[in-house]
């Protein structure tokens, strides 16, 4: 390890200090910071270790696990395919996550592409240090699809082949333990059955036992939600098992107009197989421009007639919002509830301009913290907190930029 770095480390500690006076969220930042060096500082070493050819000694270290040797592992190759990236690893301006990210996508591009993907390593830089992991994610999607990644027919047979139900009994809790495995296609519909069943079944009350985790809370209720679809008293909730494609076009200044496909869950499908695999699938376009849906099919303003955001209601926020609207919260949309912003108990309407998606957490910030919510022209947020603070922030965006 260089002077240069030990110095840059030293720096780093400083600020973790200073900030840990000033506030809970400066002394986080400042952490993140310290934390993303460490990251990096790992990978270098076991670099070193890997070139001596000694990397099986690592697994002895009582304090490390193997999923998280793996991570690194990992990392310590993505960081040689692409120095450039990262340095800025090594700087702390991109966290662990952003070449995490990375790292996947050269993994599933094949030679010509990951070659040309790499050329570009300073616009890469540019936008990871600009953006969120989850952001520069949806970045990376983009350009796999301007590479014109395309996996071919016979690589989703094959997934198709491999689908399987198994299960196993965990000898501590007597918990029975099932996994399935799932192609995209398949993943496309059942996740759409699940979420469905979730928002109307425990939209208003969960079942007796809810944990107060989000996090857990989340998949309690889809393990709940697929015992009662698969018992029969869910299966009104059901979409009849037709996938939904929602094609996404975001006119936003600056973005191109570059049209994206949305599954709802992150899977990647063929797109030239779509019309021999999708006969009777739905597809829907929505149009979206700087925060305001310009097109979406179905009704999107109910008024006080019900209560639940309807289904046109919730394709056009998904296509504004993919994970949670609360800036920097990267809780994807199938894992939030759809939140009024003047309460629907306050008289709020269930329209389309009345509703913000919000992931558990954020949700409870609002109904017993105190947040305050206003959306503004464009579907700005102002979020006021009980201290007097307040966040504004610009239209949502799908990608960053």
């Amino acid at each position: 390890m260089t002077l240069t770095a030990l110095e840059h480390l030293d720096h780093l500690v400083s600020d973790v200090a200073a900030a840990a006076s000033s506030s809970p969220s400066s002394a986080l930042a400042a952490l993140d910071r310290l934390a993303a060096w460490c990251h990096a500082a790992r990978v270098e070493c076991v670099q070193a270790i890997d070139e001596a050819g000694s990397l099986h000694l690592l697994t002895a270290n009582p304090l490390r696990s193997q999923r998280e040797l793996d991570a690194v592992v990992r990392s310590a190759h993505t960081a040689r395919q692409s120095p450039t990236l990262f340095a800025n690893l090594s700087n702390a301006t991109i966290s662990p996550a952003h070449l995490e990210e990375f790292g996947h996508t050269l993994r599933r591009l094949d030679e010509p592409q990951r070659e040309a993907l790499l050329l570009d390593g300073e616009r890469l830089s540019a936008v990871a240090r600009s953006s969120t992991a989850g952001e520069f994610a949806r970045f990376l999607r983009q350009e796999e699809r301007r590479l014109g990644r395309t996996a071919n027919a016979s690589t989703l047979e094959q997934q198709q082949r491999d689908v399987r139900l198994t299960s196993r009994t965990e000898r501590e809790s007597g918990m029975r333990l099932y996994t399935l495995r799932l192609d995209p296609l398949s993943a496309v519909s059942f996740e759409q059955r699940i979420e469905a069943a979730v928002e109307t079944l425990f939209h208003d009350a969960a079942p007796a036992g809810c944990p107060a985790d989000p996090i857990e809370r989340y998949h309690f209720l889809r393990a709940h939600a697929l015992l009662l679809i698969s018992d029969g008293r869910g299966a009104s909730t059901s979409r009849g098992g037709r996938p939904e494609i929602v094609v996404v076009l975001d006119t936003a200044d600056g973005g191109g107009g570059e049209p994206t496909i949305d599954w709802g869950i992150p899977v990647e499908i063929p797109r030239r197989v779509l019309s021999t695999l999708f006969p009777d699938s739905r597809v829907v376009p929505v149009i979206v421009r700087n925060g305001v849906v310009l097109h979406a099919p179905g009704e999107l303003d109910l008024g006080r007639s019900t209560r639940l955001a309807n289904r046109a209601q919730r394709r056009a926020l998904r296509a504004m919002y993919p994970s949670c609207a609360v800036p920097g919260c990267e809780v994807r949309f199938q894992h939030c509830r759809i939140h009024h912003i003047v309460w629907w108990r306050h008289g709020g309407t269930t329209d389309l301009g009345n509703l913000l998606p919000l992931c558990h957490r954020h949700h409870r910030n609002v109904h017993l913290d105190g947040w305050e919510l206003e959306l503004g022209p464009q579907r700005t947020l102002r979020i006021t907190t009980p201290d007097g603070r307040t966040r504004t922030t610009g239209p949502p965006r799908r990608a960053a930029a």
